[in-house]
């Protein structure tokens, strides 16, 4: 019986190392940061929340603090039309600071700039990316969300791009309204 109970110890400290280990690596692969919660209740807005990078100047990061800032333009309590993957029209009310300010007041677009495209922290994006003239005619129809409904994005965030569907020419996707959003790549 003894000699069973010992077994039994070692396999679970086995397991207990493996899991620990399974997880640390796929932190490590989808960058994810398992302290980010906590973080953000303890450490506030000043942890990067959103990379922009591709064809730019220089890369640029912003806080969740900088993207609240009069700095960008900010776009309160807006409803914008959705439509989900199977044709579901819906209405959401989103807070948060218009992508093309952001492009505009840090000058950052590189030469031949085009498009932009939206990518989660969980490696999600949109099929193919969305011209830059969309986010420059329509400011205040493309943001970067901090706030749906009136409250914080905890779960689904701290950020997440909010695209009304009216600006998007012909397709019917949920891929631009984008839930994580960590990385927004220019072309």
């Amino acid at each position: 019986m003894e000699k069973r109970n010992f077994n039994i110890l070692i396999a679970s400290f086995i397991i207990g190392i493996s899991i620990f280990w399974l997880s640390a690596y796929s932190f490590v692969i989808l960058d994810i940061d398992p302290l980010h919660n906590i973080k953000k209740i303890f450490g506030g807005d000043d942890t990067v929340v959103l990379t922009i990078k591709g064809n730019v100047v220089e890369e640029f990061e912003l806080t969740l603090s900088e993207l609240k800032s009069d700095k960008y333009t900010q776009v309160k309590d807006k409803t914008f039309h959705l439509i989900n993957a199977i044709g579901r029209e819906f209405d959401t009310v989103y807070s948060g600071a218009s992508l093309w300010s952001i492009l505009d007041v840090e000058n950052i677009l590189g030469a031949g700039a085009s498009t932009f495209l939206f990518i989660g922290a969980d490696g999600y994006y949109a099929e193919s990316p969305l011209s830059l003239t969309l986010a420059e005619n329509n400011p205040e129809k493309i943001i970067i969300a901090y706030e749906q409904n009136g409250e914080p994005i905890f779960f689904d965030g701290p950020v997440m791009s909010a695209i009304d569907y009216s600006v998007i020419p012909d397709e019917i996707t949920t891929h631009f309204t984008l839930k994580y959003l960590k990385t927004i790549l220019i072309e």
